[in-house]
């Protein structure tokens, strides 16, 4: 059995912030060159906002914000549990 501390066998650790799994996300692409965390604010209690400028070839800019909410659990349209 491996030992608890082993790095290697933890698995993925989870996402901080929105901001981080959209970063996470874009800079496995190849096209991405580089990005950067502009800004971050907190818009309502609990909904903190991430502005990231992504860097593309050619010096393209995407620009992107995102925002971080827990939301409660909804059931997905046309899937129906129970008789």
């Amino acid at each position: 059995m491996p030992a608890a501390d082993d790095p290697g066998k933890l698995g993925p650790l989870p996402a901080d912030h929105a901001g981080s799994v959209l970063c996470r996300l874009l800079i496995s692409h190849p096209d991405v060159i580089d990005i950067e965390i502009l800004g971050q604010g907190e818009i309502l209690d609990g909904i903190i906002t991430y502005s990231l400028g992504v860097l593309l070839p050619g010096g393209r800019e995407l620009y992107i914000d995102v925002e971080d909410a827990v939301e409660p659990m909804r059931p997905r349209a046309g899937l129906h549990h129970g008789a």
